[in-house]
């Protein structure tokens, strides 16, 4: 598979969407699935979302394509070795990572602990790298291979989560302007997304509507994003095999306001 087009099947080829069971990447995972990709979703903690998620993505899997939850640290390099390893034996070598799991706390730069920063990097950046890392093998044996990122606005503008979230976000498009440059050569892609204001999403769903409408005029176009919206960027930089390296902004224009 060199490239793949807006309309063709997946075929098959084997997916990971970590942190897939809720959001952006339960959305970037039901994409996958109607494309018809075999798919791992990777979760740790929230087992009714995940069973939730299971029965959405079954009803959307392709006859005769795989589905796994796999449920674990993703910034765990052991646990991360030994779901590629099962991922790899019943889905074949990965074609498509999406790099999703992340979490969101709030706190201010005096107030956050030696413990919410490892955490925060572990989980958004460490689980990139270490899932990256092992795919990338198999995606140069195929001389194919799509790693999309999702890092957010703070990467660039600091948001306000707090400096840890900030920090890691930050850490993602490095390592995907990194890895754009070696691996290239071998066609594999590297890409990130930056969202901003996704009301279905992260901390957002729990907003109440007078706080969206607050965010809502942060942004030029006068409304918070959806799901829909990142998985449109999502599907643009897996059919694009000469887009590589870039940070893709969802975020209704807020840099600007």
């Amino acid at each position: 598979m060199s490239c793949i087009s807006a309309t063709e099947d997946l075929n098959g080829a084997a997916a990971v969407v970590t942190g897939g069971t809720r959001g952006i990447g339960l959305g970037i995972a039901e994409y996958l699935a109607e494309r018809g990709a075999s798919l791992a979703v990777v979760w740790h903690r929230h087992e009714a979302a995940a069973r939730a998620a299971e029965e959405r993505l079954a009803s959307r899997m392709r006859t005769g394509r795989r589905l796994l939850l796999l449920q674990g640290d993703a910034g765990d390099p052991a646990v991360v070795a030994a779901h590629h390893a099962r991922v790899r034996a019943e889905l074949g070598a990965v074609a498509v990572l999406v790099n999703n799991a992340g979490i969101m706390l709030p706190e201010v730069f005096e107030k956050v602990s030696a413990t919410l920063w490892e955490e925060t990097l572990r989980t958004n950046l460490s689980s990139a790298f270490c899932w990256s890392r092992e795919v990338i093998p198999g995606m140069k044996e195929k001389g194919f291979g799509r790693i999309v990122s999702i890092a957010s606005i703070a990467a660039r503008g600091g948001g306000v989560i707090g400096p840890h979230y900030a920090a890691s976000k930050a850490g993602m498009l490095g390592l995907t302007r990194y890895g754009a440059r070696e691996l290239g050569r071998f066609g594999i892609t590297l890409n990130a997304i930056a969202p901003a204001f996704i009301e279905d999403a992260g901390i957002f769903v729990g907003y109440s509507a007078e706080q969206k409408a607050e965010l809502a005029t942060r942004t030029a176009t006068g409304r918070l994003g959806r799901v829909a919206d990142v998985v449109r960027a999502f599907a643009y930089l897996l059919d694009s095999p000469f887009v590589t390296g870039v940070c893709l902004d969802v975020n209704g224009g807020a840099f600007m306001i």
